[in-house]
């Protein structure tokens, strides 16, 4: 059985392509609508683009018409990629476009030899959890106190990224 707005991904073109600095304004805006997501700052995202940080931006549309819909940043080091941050703005979810973004950041961190990647997930957040691990991703510990306003703990969670390149 289809979930809602999954019909719809057929109607609207859905491309992974890697972040410039002209995505910034649509990423912050994102970022902004999604409470789920770390709440970064225009420097947060500036600093990650120039560290050479894994950035990736999912767009609707095709052409001039495309708009950037989602993000995903990881940092890939010592054949690991941590998924830092990521969210689809709300509007847009169920769509294909989350899915898309992760398995591009699966190909790109493979790419750079990662075996593995992981990533820390509010507790709370039953909607990532379920999420991630339809895409493979299991539960391997947690954090206490991990997160602040509200303090709450963390899930860490892993997938191996063998079959990605």
């Amino acid at each position: 059985m289809a979930r809602e707005g999954e019909g719809r991904t057929a109607a609207a073109a859905v491309s992974i392509r890697k972040y410039t600095s002209a995505d910034l304004a649509a990423v912050l805006s994102i970022c902004q609508q999604s409470p789920e997501a770390a709440q970064w700052s225009e420097n947060g995202f500036e600093q990650a683009a120039s560290s050479g940080q894994l950035m990736l931006v999912g767009e609707l549309g095709a052409g001039a018409g495309a708009r950037v819909c989602g993000f995903l940043v990881a940092r890939v080091t010592a054949g690991e990629a941590e998924l830092l941050n990521m969210a689809v703005d709300a509007t847009d979810r169920r769509k294909g476009l989350g899915s898309k973004l992760l398995a591009g950041a699966a190909k790109e961190a493979a790419a750079l030899r990662a075996s593995r990647m992981y990533l820390e997930v509010r507790e709370s957040n039953e909607a990532a959890i379920s999420f991630y691990e339809r895409h493979g991703f299991r539960k391997n510990g947690q954090r206490a106190g991990y997160y602040e306003n509200p303090t709450e703990n963390a899930v860490l969670m892993a997938k191996e990224l063998t079959g990605w390149n």
